[in-house]
């Protein structure tokens, strides 16, 4: 059988799983979800991973996440694993497979800054950085910045020249602190490859509104 074909269960826990991200934020929605499940899914055929354990955390690696325009508190972690594990065990996955789902879900966000030691956790990381990439990665942007009240770019210095980027104030600036930072940290030769495809979206974007701002 094809194993991007395999099912465990995931149409019918499409249908489950979707009312979950109903109060998410648009970034981070249900459609949100559908796009990583689909980048770790063709990525993990590539790269021969084990697709139970990577298609299920594609689906749950957001889940119980707050908007970002709320403060996140302290505890929020563990209490999202702990969502995160009694929804496994509900579904009576084995004990091995929840805990490199959890795994996964853990390590899986760009803020943390940790570098996965298991080759799922690597393509979930790729998968939902890839998201914030290319045409939809733009989107994005602006939903988030929408949502947190930000500028669209500093008039100063909307590209960063002599600055250190804010992206707590400016929604360019996030290009800087993040987008254009992800293609080099990619771990799969898949996600490489797609990530530069992106990346260029990205650079392309940059350098059409440094020639609308500047008139010509």
């Amino acid at each position: 059988m094809d194993p991007s074909k395999e099912d465990f269960g995931l149409d019918a826990m499409l249908e489950v799983i979707r009312p979950m991200y109903e109060e998410a934020d648009p970034a981070h929605d249900f459609s949100h979800i559908l796009r990583v499940f689909n980048n770790a899914r063709y990525i993990g055929v590539k790269e021969g991973a084990d697709m139970q354990v990577l298609l299920y955390a594609a689906l749950l690696h957001d889940m119980g996440s707050e908007p970002k325009s709320k403060p996140v508190p302290s505890q929020a972690e563990t209490q999202r694993q702990r969502l995160v594990e009694s929804f496994l065990i509900k579904i009576g996955l084995p004990e091995d497979s929840r805990q490199k789902i959890l795994y996964a879900v853990k390590v899986h966000r760009f803020s943390k800054g940790i570098t996965p030691t298991t080759l799922e956790a690597k393509i979930l990381q790729d998968a939902d950085r890839l998201d914030a990439m290319g045409a939809i990665g733009i989107a994005r942007v602006f939903l988030t910045g929408g949502s947190l009240g930000r500028a669209l770019y500093d008039p100063e210095d909307p590209f960063c020249a002599s600055r250190e980027p804010d992206d707590r104030k400016w929604n360019i600036d996030h290009f800087y602190t993040k987008l254009l930072r992800l293609e080099s940290g990619m771990h799969t030769k898949t996600a490489k490859m797609l990530a530069g495809k992106r990346s260029a979206v990205l650079k392309r974007y940059i350098s059409d509104l440094k020639d609308e701002l500047e008139g010509w």
